[in-house]
């Protein structure tokens, strides 16, 4: 079996210092992990040494989440797609299979349409991206937060909430149908980045940018090998909006629905999650 590590490293940006994580040696295809809202390189720990086994992973900070910069241009679509493509350019050693969680679903699916010349394929995991129609409604719960959360005053409060362990809790035993692993661990890397200074106004301003961080380009702008998967339990951004990406967007997308498993199956069922993930990109190595 081939030995490999992975280490943390730092580029410095466009728009300030990323960090990331790389494994070596190089091997297979570059897989590139992007992290959701409010989350961090360390939330896809659990599957990168797995996949590493086979393939060369990174995964990275987006600007204003973990220990990445927090930029003085706002955030966007095109922050984070410029971002993300300035680091394949630099690091992946050719065009990667990018992984994109929630928010980072979304990026996912945008670099691969701004920069396509970098992404070889795409997998979302319980995606946003989406205009929801009306008879595929979001958790009401979800939609309460994402409407306090944009207004002003009583967002800050929440902010602070979040940054507190028990806020932390509460926010990640919603998103995990598997309560046994939201644990003191996953707790403390959740809250932690934002008793960073500036951390709370930075995820703030994120929050308040939620109704432009919508896809905008038309099916079939976006061809590479395509899988979506998601956790079958997931509340939040239920399993019926896989389907409706494949319908509207990605028409050459395989599905595929992780049981007991809510928002993060890759943290949830990491073995299953594997299981999916590796024969896949088997697949879309051997089509090149």
């Amino acid at each position: 079996m081939t030995t490999h590590t992975i280490h943390e490293r730092w580029l410095d940006g466009l728009h300030g210092p990323m960090r990331y994580w790389q494994s070596e040696p190089t091997h297979g295809l570059p897989v590139l992990f992007i992290h959701g809202y409010g989350a961090m390189i360390e939330h896809w720990r659990a599957v990168m040494r797995p996949v590493a086994r086979k393939h060369r992973v990174m995964a990275v900070d987006l600007y204003n989440f973990g220990r990445s910069a927090i930029p003085n241009t706002p955030p966007s679509r095109r922050l984070w797609s410029e971002q993300i493509a300035e680091l394949i350019a630099d690091a992946s050693h050719g065009p990667a299979i990018v992984v994109g969680h929630s928010m980072g679903g979304m990026l996912a699916a945008q670099v691969a349409h701004d920069y396509p010349q970098f992404v070889r394929g795409l997998v979302l995991v319980d995606s946003t991206g989406l205009t929801v129609p009306k008879n595929l409604p979001l958790d009401m719960v979800d939609d309460l937060f994402r409407n306090v959360m944009q207004s002003p005053g009583v967002g800050e409060v929440l902010a602070n909430l979040l940054a507190n362990p028990l806020g932390a809790r509460q926010g990640l035993f919603s998103a995990y149908h598997r309560k046994d692993r939201v644990t003191p661990q996953l707790i403390e890397q959740f809250s932690e980045p934002l008793r960073r200074r500036g951390s709370k106004d930075a995820y703030l301003a994120v929050s308040r940018t939620f109704p432009e961080l919508v896809l905008k380009f038309q099916k079939g702008d976006v061809t590479v090998p395509t899988l979506l998967i998601w956790g079958e339990h997931d509340v939040s951004v239920p399993p019926s909006l896989a389907e409706y990406f494949k319908q509207t967007l990605l028409p050459q997308a395989e599905i595929a629905i992780i049981p007991d498993c809510g928002h993060c199956p890759f943290d949830e069922a990491p073995d299953k999650f594997c299981d999916i993930l590796l024969p896949w990109l088997d697949k879309v190595g051997a089509e090149h």
